[in-house]
């Protein structure tokens, strides 16, 4: 039977809710990673049945009896995401943050190629990182760069922030707000929805060394260079990631 113009209007209102409503979900994953099991279920619930109710103005078949739809139809329609979101996710979830290989970039004053010019005598430090969240919930964290020299002695560097507190100028808030249109740079803290790869470029503005020995020469040198991965509000390690030479 063809379908008549009232029937498509009033399928419309479900079909766009259920749309608007994955993409949401699809394109906030640390927001909704950041819910309640059961949230994220009925989250989903409500694309479902908002397709679901399209297809009840869209089929005349079931049309004049909604209490039978709804519960032949609607109800066993949604109960595989509560199964999914408060049993077996749980079953598949890890603990910690795992990361991939890192690939590491030096960008100073005098490079040309079209990245970034920086108009200071500072080095940045751009390591291209991939980490993931193995557990159930969105976690913060905060990522730090360590050289440690055969002495013992280290150097802790912070990565730039995306929000650095107005205390004036500063290199730190020069550099966020050249690369902040970038995409492929990510600023503290990051925000790591569960069992999603988050990756990009991390920012480390290197400080002049006061033996005069470049940053490549130092990290060379250096006995061991470490990612760290610390927790925001505590500033407790959650996992150091070696870093090789440049």
């Amino acid at each position: 039977m063809d379908l008549s113009l009232r029937q498509v209007i009033a399928s419309l209102p479900g079909v766009l809710v259920a749309v608007a409503v994955v993409i949401f979900f699809v394109d906030n994953p640390a927001r909704i990673g950041s819910q309640p099991l059961w949230l994220r279920a009925l989250i989903l619930n409500v694309a479902i049945a908002s397709a679901l109710s399209a297809g009840y103005f869209l089929n005349p078949l079931v049309r004049g009896r909604p209490l039978a739809y709804v519960l032949t139809v609607c109800l066993p329609a949604m109960l595989p995401a509560f199964v999914y979101f408060q049993l077996l996710l749980p079953r598949q979830a890890g603990s910690g943050i795992s990361a991939g290989d890192l690939e590491l970039n030096l960008i100073t004053d005098r490079s040309s190629n079209g990245i970034v010019e920086v108009g200071f005598s500072y080095p940045i430090f751009t390591p291209a990182i991939e980490l993931t969240n193995e557990g159930l919930f969105t976690r913060q964290v905060m990522i730090f760069f360590r050289m440690t020299t055969a002495a013992g002695e280290s150097q802790l560097f912070r990565a730039v922030r995306a929000e650095v507190p107005p205390s004036g100028l500063s290199v730190e808030a020069t550099v966020r707000g050249m690369l902040a249109g970038n995409a492929d740079y990510l600023f503290n803290p990051l925000a790591l929805p569960p069992r999603r790869p988050v990756s990009g470029r991390v920012i480390f503005v290197i400080s002049s060394l006061d033996d005069g020995r470049s940053f490549t020469e130092a990290l060379g040198a250096a006995q061991a260079a470490t990612l760290e991965l610390r927790e925001p509000q505590t500033g407790t390690l959650i996992r150091s990631i070696e870093v090789g030479g440049l």
